[in-house]
């Protein structure tokens, strides 16, 4: 008895190891103690069932005799945990320590220096939203899929849940007799088990666990062979995966996805560097993710019919060349840690954008381009920021590194240097970065080694640098100086309510364009020299080809020169001079009746985004200075400036009426009528849409065009009201079609009308609805201000309802609030979120951003209402 009672005391003393004090948790990167060398991962997986189970095993290198290790689980239900050296087996107990997936191992006794296997038998729940394994139903069947980017890998299994760590993943799934598995490599061997029928992949490349994915269900499946190259001798098989009854959708992405590919393998001289190619379309994935061998997407970016939306299919291309450069950037070669994650996302967001526009030059590619960066750059100009690069030391702050800085920031600064370098000297620099780290990992210091031994300009590194390192848009002055040359100033663009000027100085390539003539100059320091441009233009240009990341500000004659030739402007020399434009206005300097003038000039240019560029900031600005009882001021203008050019091209809704009109004029009219219906309020061409609309939802399918389905269905829900609102929601969730979901619930959040959006808001926990669908049509909400505080409202008093709804994507909520417009609303979102971010797994820049946007509206609004309003009562 005294020996039983002696060996269950110190059964319990084990399982109940001494508890470790937060200080002591490494709730960054985790210590040195162990290196995985290789992972096993059996899963059995139903997921017409809430949970699943998994099986673990991991090859690990331990440096030093120890008796615990930190590592990763999150959510575990962990039913044995082992060590196995040789033939001996140690026992260990497992505790999740911290909210974000921190784990102890503790063992029974301590594990020597050198080689061991960490062995786990556990379950865990599917999530609702797509954050670790996580399921959905759709039409009646259960289907599963994997997004483990930035650190939900450990949902799904036990490991080391580290960008630096990149090993073979040998993976099993085992699932029910007549569904599919798939993973990043390709099948070897089916079998039939008691628990299903178990599929076993082949051990994949050396990757991190953030890579790794997975998926079960009844998809659709339409196989390819991708033919070999000049830079690819084997041909490469290919798939594309949808769930049931997708398959006619994936006719687009077979036919164009191996154009993309071939495009890249050209550009990096090396061929796709993982054995398969399988792209799987998700409805509840927010975006997609570069899972190697097994990429996903939203289903709107993969399924397209045959007259797709130019919209849509500009995304397909831009969204598939960004996922599969990363199969070079981020999958060959990978970052060591999350502060240089922009070495994945800058990259391939530029990348991206180059190769969609050879693939397409005709969507209008470059100026979402330059139109992504510049709302970076308003978002680094905000009282609050960060860098590209940031040190995290705590995993809470890794998702604030997802964002405008890291992608659009990022990407643009690349192309600056790119445009700078000269486009062969930058790829030389490339090349040697994906040979040097093939299947490794590098860092920040590593990529600027290997772009100045390849681009032999190692100079550029510190200029570089300064971008990277440091936060803010730089603010450049051109000034007219003897023979022809330009005397060049800098500072730190500081708009009304955000940043502060300060002494921040940039090594930046400028480049300014003069018709087909351009002249750059390196500036380091505070004022220097550009020029003379050879160019025949009257006018000059401050960011040539809009690749530069500043704004710039001329003499009054130079912007009256630039004004005069906005309409024949290049696309990218016009957005970029709008932008500056309306900067200068939000910092305090140009009138708003010149923004008027400047947007009547502009609103003949033949590109979509040029044209209407200033309307969008315009009438945001004149919104919250007018408040909603006198905006009638403001729609006459918009209807004034914009109405003419809409006659001019003419507007029919109707299916396939404009199908053969050049691209850009496609694009152009679609803008055009957003702008006049939204922010003009335009009687006649609201009254088309919503004609179109009503006759589209009584079953006319030749009524609207799929191009203006979302605007037009829009407009129905803010003249229809609660009929309008309930007809649509019954179509939305009778429908199969991705996109026509997609535009409905879209269109349930347009509405102005509290009344109508409280009723709408009762459809949010609706089942028929997927989680993302939810996400949007709150989101919409918190658009207009008629219905942003109800919004908001429905989110506090709601808060144990919607979270479990919408699970990880909760905190997309917190971003919603920036379009908020006063102190007290800033205040207000303040107290809301603040006490909840842990809860949210957010860091405090997630919410300091919003709330920075709100004051910073809310002082614009003070300082320049009543400028805004004289502009437009003037006339």
């Amino acid at each position: 008895m005294r020996r039983l009672l002696s060996f269950v005391l110190a059964a319990l003393l084990f399982l109940s190891s001494p508890p470790v004090m937060a200080a002591d948790l490494p709730v960054g990167e985790l210590p040195d103690t162990a290196t995985p060398l290789a992972y096993r991962i059996a899963i059995v997986a139903d997921p017409a069932r809430p949970v699943f189970s998994g099986d673990t095993e991991i090859d690990i290198d331990l440096k030093e005799s120890t008796s615990s290790l930190f590592l990763h689980g999150q959510g575990l239900s962990m039913v044995r945990a082992e060590a196995r050296t040789g033939r001996r087996t140690t026992r260990a107990s497992y505790r999740q320590v911290h909210p974000t997936g921190l784990a102890r191992l503790d063992f029974a006794e301590p594990l020597a220096a050198g080689r061991h296997t960490l062995v786990f038998r556990y379950s865990a729940p599917f999530m609702t939203s797509a954050e670790g394994f996580y399921r959905a139903e759709v039409a009646g069947r259960w289907y599963a899929w994997t997004q483990f980017q930035a650190i939900d890998a450990r949902r799904a299994f036990p490991g080391f849940d580290e960008p630096r760590h990149k090993t073979p993943f040998a993976i099993r799934l085992t699932v029910p007799e007549g569904q599919m598995a798939v993973s990043n490599a390709p099948l070897v061997r089916t079998g039939r088990t008691r628990a299903g029928i178990a599929h076993d992949f082949a051990a994949t490349e050396p990757l991190p666990t953030y890579l790794v994915a997975f998926a079960v269900g009844d998809f659709d499946v339409v196989e390819a062979t991708i033919p070999a190259n000049a830079v690819r001798s084997r041909p490469l098989a290919f798939r594309a995966l949808a769930t049931r009854g997708q398959a006619p959708r994936l006719a687009t992405t077979v036919a164009e996805t191996p154009k993309i590919l071939a495009i890249l393998e050209d550009y990096f001289g090396s061929p796709y560097p993982f054995a398969k190619l399988d792209v799987i379309a998700s409805p509840i994935m927010g975006g997609a993710m570069e899972n190697a061998g097994l990429v996903t997407f939203n289903d709107t970016l993969l399924l397209l019919d045959a007259d797709a939306p130019l919209s849509q299919l500009r995304s397909f291309g831009v969204v598939m060349a960004h996922e599969l450069a990363h199969m070079w950037f981020g999958d060959l070669v990978t970052p060591r840690w999350w502060d240089d994650i922009w070495l994945n996302e800058s990259f391939a967001t530029w990348m991206g954008n180059r190769a969609a526009l050879q693939w397409r030059p005709d969507l209008g590619i470059r100026s979402d381009q330059i139109a992504g960066a510049l709302a970076a750059m308003d978002e680094d100009s905000l009282a609050v920021g960060r860098p590209i690069r940031q040190p995290i030391t705590d995993s809470a702050n890794i998702n604030a590194a997802f964002d405008g800085i890291t992608y659009a920031k990022g990407g643009q600064v690349i192309r600056m240097f790119e445009r700078y370098l000269g486009e062969a000297d930058f790829q030389a620099g490339v090349r040697l970065h994906m040979d040097r780290f093939r299947y490794g990992t590098a860092d920040a210091n590593a990529f600027f080694q290997s772009m100045a031994d390849g681009s032999g300009r190692p100079e550029l590194v510190a200029a570089w640098k300064s971008f990277v390192d440091q936060e803010g848009v730089p603010l450049v002055r051109l000034a007219p100086a003897p023979g022809g040359r330009f005397a060049l100033s800098q500072s730190r663009y500081a708009p009304i309510g955000g940043a502060r000027a300060g002494s921040t100085r940039w090594t930046m390539p400028v480049c300014a364009a003069s018709g087909e003539g351009a002249a750059c100059a390196l500036l380091g320091d505070k004022v220097g020299t550009l020029g003379p441009i050879v160019g025949t233009a009257p006018w000059v240009a401050g960011n040539a080809d809009g690749a530069g990341y500043y704004r710039f500000d001329l003499d009054p004659a130079g912007w009256s020169r630039l004004l005069e030739a906005a309409p024949a402007l290049p696309a990218p020399e016009a957005l970029t001079a709008a932008d500056s434009l309306w900067a200068g206005f939000a910092a305090g300097g140009v009138p708003f009746a010149r923004v008027l003038e400047w947007a009547e000039r502009f609103s003949s240019h033949p590109d979509r985004l040029a044209a209407t560029w200033l309307a969008g900031p315009m009438a945001k600005a004149a919104n919250e200075a007018l408040g909603t009882g006198d905006n009638g001021l403001l729609e006459r203008r918009i209807r004034a400036i914009y109405g003419p050019r809409l006659a001019a091209i003419g507007l029919d809704p109707a299916r396939g009426a404009h199908a053969a009109d050049p691209a850009e004029q496609r694009q152009l009219r679609l803008r055009l009528a957003q702008v006049l219906a939204l922010d003009g309020m335009d009687p006649a061409v609201r009254a088309r849409l919503a004609q179109a609309a009503e006759a589209a939802l009584a079953g006319n399918a030749s009524a609207i065009d799929p191009s203006f389905r979302g605007l037009a269905f829009g407009i129905l829900v803010q003249e229809g009201g609660i009929p309008a609102a309930d007809r649509l929601f019954e179509a939305l969730v009778a429908s199969n079609d991705p996109l026509f979901r997609q535009h409905a619930v879209a269109a349930l959040g347009f509405t102005r009308d509290p009344k109508v959006a409280t009723h709408v808001l009762t459809r949010f926990g609706d089942p028929r609805l997927q989680t993302t669908e939810s996400v949007r049509l709150l989101s919409g909400l918190f658009g207009s201000p008629e219905t942003r505080g109800l919004a908001l409202d429905f989110l506090e008093g709601n808060w144990d309802t919607v979270r479990p709804r919408v699970g990880g994507l909760l905190g997309r909520f917190v971003g919603a609030t920036g379009s908020f417009c006063t102190v007290e609303d800033a205040d207000r979102v303040e107290r809301i979120f603040r006490p909840r971010l842990a809860e949210l797994n957010l860091g405090s820049l997630d919410l300091d951003r919003p709330v920075a946007e709100i004051r910073q509206c809310a002082a614009l609004k003070a300082a320049r209402g009543s400028d805004i309003r004289s502009a437009l009562a003037a006339r």
